[in-house]
């Protein structure tokens, strides 16, 4: 599995930044740059994506979660997640809630919830969608066929761990913020005021972004995430 420490000064409080589906750690360069040397920036390429694409495949939600603990390696941390991420932040969090000192989760995949459409009807609203998921598009890398190929079984294995609830949100114990946009989906949209009430959470919406604000926005998500990072101190 690929990991990159972008290491702090001495004593810098640690940050684990977790990317979502069809997307890798590059996306967070932005942030990489407005964060450090203030913290201590660990990213990584979750297994089936980026330059983990080959790695063992994991088989539940838990042994995305195990990597993210595993690549924290002792160390606690404010943990945030974008998208697909941020279920894989909540799960680590219930599973080591002694090394996640606060958590971020911006518009985290969460289909197992009773807002949220099953996959033929997000399937179907999303053909309304596609000017904006267009927009979302902006800037990413071109993939090849070969690499469009691979990134579809994991997509589709990475859904299938959250078809049912992999946690409770009950179990999630520390301080937490919920980051959301305008530009998003209906169901995202819906997202942010539920998880608030779930997770009891501020809510920070993004009024000039879309979903993809880590890459389009760093410097405002950096701000959310040391809004965090103050939070588990």
């Amino acid at each position: 599995m690929r990991v990159v420490e972008h290491a702090g000064v001495d004593g810098a409080p640690v940050v684990l930044l977790i990317h979502g589906l069809t997307d890798s750690l590059e996306s967070f360069a932005g942030m990489v740059e407005e964060l450090t040397p203030g913290h201590t920036v660990l990213t990584y390429d979750r297994r089936g994506w980026g330059r983990s694409r080959d790695d063992a495949p994991p088989t539940s939600l838990a042994d995305h979660a195990q990597d993210a603990i595993d690549v924290l390696a002792g160390r606690r941390a404010t943990v945030v997640g974008h998208s697909y991420g941020g279920v894989v932040a909540l799960k680590a969090a219930t599973m080591r809630p002694d090394l996640v000192a606060s958590l971020v989760v911006f518009e985290p995949t969460v289909p197992f919830t009773d807002w949220w459409p099953d996959h033929d009807e997000m399937m179907r609203r999303s053909l309304d969608l596609k000017p904006m998921l267009k927009r979302w598009s902006a800037g990413m890398p071109r993939r090849t066929p070969e690499q469009r190929a691979a990134d579809d079984i994991s997509m589709a294995r990475d859904f299938s761990f959250v078809e049912t609830a992999p946690f409770e949100f009950a179990d999630v114990s520390m301080p937490c913020l919920v980051g959301g946009s305008v530009d998003t989906t209906p169901w995202d949209y819906e997202s942010a005021e539920r998880l608030s009430e779930l997770l009891d959470a501020d809510v920070v919406m993004f009024r000039d972004a879309g979903h993809p604000a880590h890459r389009t926005h760093a410097r405002e998500f950096a701000d959310l995430t040391r809004r965090a990072v103050a939070l588990g101190c």
